[in-house]
């Protein structure tokens, strides 16, 4: 078996754990305003960013100058409390936050989207979190177009996706965009959360199925895995 290209960084409370991660996003940024005009930084909703957030905010750095989005979004109103973007706007209100919701449909709206941040690439960050499920963004094990996008050598693009919960629709970005990166890292909170890893690690026959299979086991980008209980 080829060797995994992750990197455990691993906490023992939480709120250590995102105040080590925001540190290493702000110096992410900073390495990139040095050398160009903006920042381009994708993150994650969900309960870790609700941690991470207020962290982040208080880091020195000129957040003007960074253009921030999620890594994927549900089919909601911009002012619901279940929109990512929202999370993400109130929390970081100093950058530059794109809504996904760049269409009045949804399938117009992801390509709008994945063309915006087309022009982003190479992006500086890109946090993800990970379901109990092995899903990541909103790529979910069995939803239509799985596959493809999963596909790391795919064209970078954001596409419509498919919750197993509600609400179901959702935009996401697919493994491509969110690997053209300098660097890539994975949220994780909690023990399930953990042997699903370890499996995924193990390289388990029923862990091929899962969607964080196939970002553990892309070969662009080790990912830096911040864990805690």
């Amino acid at each position: 078996m080829r060797q995994s290209p992750l990197i455990f960084h691993t906490f023992s409370d939480r709120q250590a754990c995102v105040q080590a991660l925001s540190s290493e996003l702000a110096a992410q940024l900073q390495v990139a305003l040095q050398v160009k005009p903006r920042a381009r930084l994708l993150l994650p909703g969900g309960s870790g960013p609700q941690l991470l957030l207020p962290e982040l905010a208080s880091a020195a750095l000129d957040w003007s100058r960074v253009d921030l989005s999620a890594t994927d979004e549900r089919w909601v109103p911009a002012s619901d409390s279940a929109s990512n973007w929202r999370l993400l706007q109130q929390g970081l209100p100093q950058a530059a936050c794109l809504d996904p919701r760049q269409g009045a449909t949804p399938a117009l709206a992801a390509q709008a989207w994945g063309a915006q941040l087309s022009t982003w690439l190479p992006l500086d960050a890109v946090l993800l979190g990970m379901g109990e499920d092995g899903h990541f963004a909103s790529l979910f094990a069995r939803m239509p177009g799985l596959p493809a996008a999963l596909d790391s050598c795919a064209e970078t693009a954001c596409l419509l996706a498919q919750a197993p919960s509600e609400p179901r629709l959702r935009l996401s970005t697919n493994l491509a965009l969110l690997t053209a990166t300098r660097w890539l890292g994975l949220l994780v909170f909690g023990a399930a959360k953990r042997e699903l890893l370890d499996a995924v690690l193990a390289d388990t026959p029923a862990s091929r199925t899962l969607p964080v299979h196939a970002l553990i086991w892309q070969t662009e980008h080790p990912v830096q895995v911040y864990y805690a209980p």
